[in-house]
């Protein structure tokens, strides 16, 4: 099947699936965080309605939420108000479903750009067989959102670091909002711009090696370029998110802070044994992610690192290479953090995307 067709093919199957997903969200349930959530998005609204004269939302000593940007909420929240939706939790799943379609979507996309739209339809077939995926992408307001914001910040800075055309002004507008979307979510989001100082940095080094003298006009145009979508991005993220406003750098610090290490510990079973949760073993998080996802979603990743050396170019090999270390990073950190984890895997949902493209290629 030609490119052509293999891109209609591929737009028809996104489409069925966002009709099926729309679908199946009026079935879903309210999950055990969604009510504080949408409380929290509730006082936000208050707050900038009364012109910051309502603060509840930066007093939360129980939920700690106050440190969470939860820009996504916020705006179904500001939506259903503009709009005067009574039904509120079926309107915040369908959003939410929304959400994980354009993640699904903008993973696709992102397997298209590195290797065309047979491996973007074939992101479609693996995150269709990924129920835990699935069923999150229902009704989790926060970790389906933010995989969201994190695979589209890693698809805009590979493109606009590696793309052997211009980038366009789309890439840099769509790469701002994503890493807007990113730190609005949560504040450990500001790690989309260390990403692209990354590859950046990779890209400068590379180009001097091959050149034999470093491009000196270059780099001061690729400075500018990130100071100036790292700065927007960052300031952007910030509009909806009431306690980062009361101190724009300081707030976002202490934010992170408390989520490295979130105050709150929850019981849970685990190996057979009933532990707090800032007490699970090391593996507790691979562990999980090993049993829950689908075994064809690792034969393709083994399939892939089998086969990379002859199948890609030096340029796809690159942006592989540093999307897996996308994966990775975040996983290795908490690990060796030793950061408090509970619910299985859900608030690393963020990496099954860049999982996902891999075992497509």
């Amino acid at each position: 099947m030609g490119e052509k067709n293999l891109k209609i093919t591929f737009w028809v199957l996104a489409f069925v699936m966002l009709s099926a997903l729309l679908v199946i969200s009026r079935d879903a349930g309210i999950s055990g965080d969604e009510e504080v959530h949408y409380l929290q998005s509730e006082m936000v609204f208050n707050y900038f309605s009364s012109m910051g004269a309502d603060k509840s939302s930066l007093d939360t000593p129980k939920t700690h939420l106050q440190y969470y940007g939860q820009v996504f909420d916020n705006l179904v929240t500001v939506l259903i108000h503009w709009f005067g939706i009574e039904d509120i939790y079926g309107f915040r799943h369908l959003m939410c479903s929304i959400s994980g379609w354009l993640t699904i979507l903008v993973t696709a996309l992102f397997a298209a750009h590195i290797s065309g739209y047979g491996a973007a339809i074939f992101v479609l077939f693996l995150f269709a067989v990924s129920p835990g995926f699935l069923g999150q992408s229902q009704n989790n307001m926060k970790d389906i959102p933010f995989a969201l914001a994190y695979i589209s910040s890693v698809y805009y800075s590979l493109k606009l670091v590696y793309s052997e055309v211009k980038p366009t002004k789309q890439t840099v507008i769509l790469l701002v909002l994503s890493i807007a979307f990113s730190i609005g979510i949560r504040a450990g989001g500001i790690l989309v711009v260390f990403y692209l100082g990354f590859f950046m940095f990779l890209k400068f080094i590379s180009d001097w090696l091959k050149q034999k003298k470093p491009d000196i006009n270059q780099l001061k145009k690729q400075l500018i370029l990130f100071s100036g979508i790292s700065l927007s991005g960052y300031l952007l993220g910030l509009i909806l998110w009431p306690y980062a406003l009361q101190n724009p750098v300081l707030n976002v610090l202490k934010s992170y802070e408390v989520m490295t290490h979130f105050p709150t510990t929850v019981r849970q079973i685990f190996e057979g044994r009933i532990d707090w949760s800032d007490f699970h073993p090391w593996y507790y998080l691979p562990k999980y992610m090993a049993i829950t996802i689908p075994v064809v979603v690792f034969a393709g990743i083994a399939v892939f690192l089998l086969n990379a050396k002859k199948n890609y170019s030096e340029n796809q090999k690159t942006q592989l290479g540093l999307l897996l270390f996308t994966v990775l990073f975040p996983l290795v950190f908490v690990i060796l953090k030793g950061s408090n984890l509970y619910g299985s895997w859900r608030h690393f949902l963020f990496v099954y995307p860049g999982i996902i493209l891999i075992s497509a290629q």
